[in-house]
């Protein structure tokens, strides 16, 4: 539509000759409508073109303007405040130079740390050791060369995720060193060599990795670059080393030291005694009204002898006391009740022997628990005025003699304090029992 104005106003336009007719002017003003957008097409090519230029050119000018402007306003400036200016700018370069050399120090640390920590199989960083070792005079100089650690790391995580090996030493379950090679792929390890071949638990700060057997011709076939399915344990061999933590009584007992012994000691008294009171309440036998009224019976009668038949025949603490007041039932009723409670306290003595143990073990088992606690803890903070505080295993045993006796004491007093209970109430009922039946004796010859 606005092309045909166009064309429409360049007609109106031309001059009118009698000779030039109508089709010939509409040929004429296309062309020269096309020279003209040809012409302006060139113009905005040579524009584009010089741009780039003129725009570089531009900010040479702008930067070239910025920086007079700046020496105008320093020039303006009067003596302190350009020292002051200066010693900002010292100071700025001060900062950026122990950035610079910190950042180098930090690359030689990562550098020195993978060296030092590598594990079997893992490759080495593809590094010189002048650029990790060398003090550089200029810390930028020195960050510029320590900066191809950066790319041989990130080389080195890539060769590992594909996995690697490398040849080394390695320790197996009996402690033999035997020469072999790695096959690592991420944090997981293999090793064979020789006869042995399996997982590889390292340990930082141990000599040698150490090989932990099992499924051998898989790890062989592995190592030698084969097609093999292996084992994989995703506890990086902790739940190994929690296995071997966690052992069984003897090692509880190792680790308690000497004053679980003590503890130990106490227990087996208390058992055994406890199991002996048992057996011999377990073996009496609960008397009644109708024992008392047949030993009674038998005294009106006039049958003595029977009488103290019954009463020893009665496995029961009140049988040997029924016979004693059986035999001195001749006298008065006082002299008889003074017999019982004489017969009384031999009884409460002898089903209360053994008991008092019990209740020491439950009394003493937690003391010397909280003993040996107090010997371990001395133990360990000995151990860190020598050690320090930085590696906790030599720390280990203190800490596991103080908390191992306290288990000690607490699983040893708790049964003897639940037995010494159960034990003095059936005591304090076969007592009673036998003061009950009693007074039912003496108060029938009161009776009578």
């Amino acid at each position: 539509m606005k092309r045909g104005w166009m064309i429409a106003l360049l007609v109106a336009a031309l001059p009118v000759h009698a000779e030039t007719t109508v089709p010939e002017a509409l040929d004429q003003a296309k062309k020269d409508l096309a020279s003209s957008l040809a012409k302006l097409e060139e113009t905005r090519s040579a524009i584009t073109a010089e741009k780039p230029g003129l725009t570089k050119e531009f900010e040479e000018i702008e930067l070239d303007l910025r920086e007079k402007r700046r020496l105008v306003r320093i020039a303006r400036m009067s003596k302190d405040d350009r020292e002051q200016q200066l010693r900002e700018l010292q100071r700025d370069q001060l900062v950026r130079r122990q950035d610079v050399s910190y950042l180098a120090g930090l690359l030689k640390d990562h550098a020195l740390k993978i060296e030092t920590l590598r594990g079997p199989g893992e490759p080495p960083i593809a590094v010189e050791e002048k650029v990790i070792a060398a003090e550089a005079d200029e810390p930028a100089k020195a960050l510029e060369d320590r900066l191809q650690i950066v790319d041989a790391s990130l080389d080195r995580l890539e060769m590992l995720f594909g996995g690697s090996k490398q040849p080394g030493k390695a320790s197996t379950a009996g402690g033999e060193v035997v020469e072999g090679e790695f096959a690592a792929a991420g944090p997981l390890a293999w090793f064979s060599g020789g006869q042995a071949a399996g997982a590889v638990v390292w340990e930082k700060g141990a000599s040698l990795p150490k090989v932990h057997e099992g499924n051998a011709d898989a790890i062989r076939a592995l190592v030698a670059g084969n097609e093999a399915v292996a084992g994989l344990d995703v506890t990086g061999g902790k739940a190994r080393a929690l296995e071997e933590v966690g052992g069984g009584f003897t090692d509880l007992v190792r680790k308690g030291g000497l004053w679980v012994w003590p503890i130990i000691l106490l227990a087996l008294l208390s058992l055994v005694f406890g199991l002996i009171k048992l057996a011999r309440f377990a073996g009496f036998r609960e008397p009644g009204e109708a024992w008392v009224n047949a030993i009674l019976a038998a005294m009106r009668t006039g049958d003595r002898a029977k009488a103290e038949q019954l009463a020893v025949q009665m496995k029961h603490p009140a049988g040997p006391v029924m016979g004693k007041l059986v035999d001195v039932s001749g006298n008065s009723a006082d002299v008889v009740e003074e017999t019982l409670y004489e017969q009384l306290m031999g009884v409460q003595q002898k089903v209360g022997s053994m008991l008092p143990v019990i209740a020491v073990t439950a009394a003493t088992a937690p003391l010397l628990g909280l003993l040996g606690t107090v010997s371990g803890m001395i133990r360990t903070f000995n151990l860190i005025t020598v050690f320090g505080s930085g590696d906790p295993k030599p720390l280990a045993g203190g800490i596991s003699e103080a908390l191992v006796t306290t288990l000690f004491g607490l699983v040893v007093a708790i049964p003897a304090l639940i037995l010494h209970a159960f034990l003095s109430r059936r005591s304090q009922g076969i007592v009673q029992t036998t003061e009950r039946l009693g007074l039912s004796f003496v108060n029938a010859l009161r009776g009578k």
